[in-house]
């Protein structure tokens, strides 16, 4: 068996575990990731990065890895109600300082790829892909001190200071650990198409449709191309997994004008479950959890990834100093973590399940749809502004009240 010594093991590399990665790039701690994947799978969502996560890029001197993958600005953010009628369109560079006021939008594996190179540009990580984690390895006190895993030369046994789990929603890693979650599933499924840009809709805004027929957004990913999810209701996901792409297509049509003018570019309609979840505690003696592996949100806001490079940034930001001082981190010394970033990662959950509830419900009129969004978060540009602010702002911010999402 193969021993591995380091200061830091990462579990999972895709975006939070890179994210980890490219956080403690530069502190001069040894970091090993270890990610079963043996190649970054296709995944038709988590496209898009909000300003406060392109500021951090920034600070990493990454986005030129994004940029040379044909990443897009968007730039603005408009949602249309039921009568074609503007029911709110902001220009990102009112919310955000410069240089850094926009969102990137990318595919998502061009996207992890990006983060990757991010992660790798100064050869401090050791990045193994094709590792298959079996189980946590505990010393006399019940502290996490490394994992046994399985690899393309065989079994491994790492070694660390500190764990971090970052292996997605069903994470292994949680249940190791002894943190329960309930994980449910939204209402809602959701279907995806990836299309040809109308020439009607700008390559850099994100549209949204709300209205007879419920929620349709239109989410450039590259100059030519846009991600198109439709919240379908309850109990379809397995009528539109039947229909494909053609038929598909032609009913999206009949229901918004947009599709009139786009062709699908993918041969497959992919229809899927929302999972949404929030762990009961992030850190235990010697561990971590970022990422989904502490929390999913249903889509709205665009904030899964941010929410997951977020974790990340207050994470090596709070054990950095710490192992460098030979600090043992036990539950209580990591508790700051979890502290910070716990009440916003609710409150982007709660602000998110309202805001599906509300684009969702069908409105027929713009007075339907003005009620709904009078006694709802959604669309609350006080709302908004804390979901998106600076990763260092303060939380909640003042006049806030993050009980109901923000709602009124």
């Amino acid at each position: 068996m193969t021993t591995i010594e380091c200061d830091v093991v990462i579990i999972g590399g895709a975006v939070a575990g890179t994210a980890m990665a490219c956080h403690l790039r530069d502190s001069g701690l040894k970091v090993t990731v270890l990610e079963m994947a043996t190649e970054i799978p296709e995944v038709n969502r988590g496209d898009l990065l909000a300003p406060c996560t392109v500021k951090r890029l920034g600070e990493l001197d990454a986005i030129q890895n994004f940029e040379k993958r044909g990443s897009t600005r968007v730039e603005q953010w408009k949602a249309i109600g039921p009568e074609g009628e503007t029911l709110l369109h902001v220009q990102i560079a009112d919310t955000a300082p410069p240089p850094y006021n926009y969102c990137i939008a990318l595919p998502h594996p061009q996207l992890e790829e990006a983060l990757i190179e991010t992660a790798m540009a100064r050869g401090t990580i050791d990045f193994r892909r094709g590792m298959q984690v079996s189980t946590l390895i505990k010393d006399e006190d019940g502290m996490v001190v490394g994992v046994n895993a399985t690899g393309p030369d065989g079994p491994v046994e790492v070694r660390c200071r500190l764990l971090v789990a970052a292996d997605g929603s069903r994470s292994l890693m949680r249940k190791q650990m002894g943190i329960n979650t309930n994980i449910e599933t939204y209402p809602y499924t959701y279907v995806m198409l990836t299309c040809e840009r109308s020439p009607d809709q700008p390559a850099n805004q994100n549209t949204e449709v709300w209205g007879k027929d419920g929620f349709c957004g239109l989410y450039p990913v590259s100059a030519e191309k846009v991600r198109c999810p439709v919240q379908a209701e309850p109990g379809e996901l397995a009528r539109w997994r039947k229909i494909g792409v053609d038929q598909g297509i032609d009913e999206l049509r009949g229901r918004y004008p947009f599709f009139e003018k786009m062709q699908p570019t993918d041969h497959d309609l992919h229809a899927y479950n929302i999972l949404r979840h929030h762990a009961e505690s992030y850190v235990v003696d010697g561990a971590i959890l970022v990422g989904d592996s502490a929390h999913s949100t249903p889509p709205y806001y665009g904030m899964g990834m941010t929410m997951a490079i977020r974790d990340t940034y207050h994470a090596a930001n709070l054990v950095v100093p710490l192992l460098k001082a030979g600090t043992k981190l036990t539950k209580e010394v990591l508790a700051p973590y979890e502290e910070r970033c716990r009440p916003f990662n609710q409150f982007v959950i709660d602000s998110s399940t309202e805001y599906g509830r509300v684009a969702a419900a069908r409105h027929k009129t713009v007075g339907a749809v003005s009620d709904a969004i009078e006694t709802s978060s959604a669309l609350n540009p006080a709302v908004m502004g804390a979901i998106y602010a600076d990763y260092d702002a303060p939380f909640p911010p003042p006049g806030l009240d993050i009980s109901k999402g923000g709602a009124a």
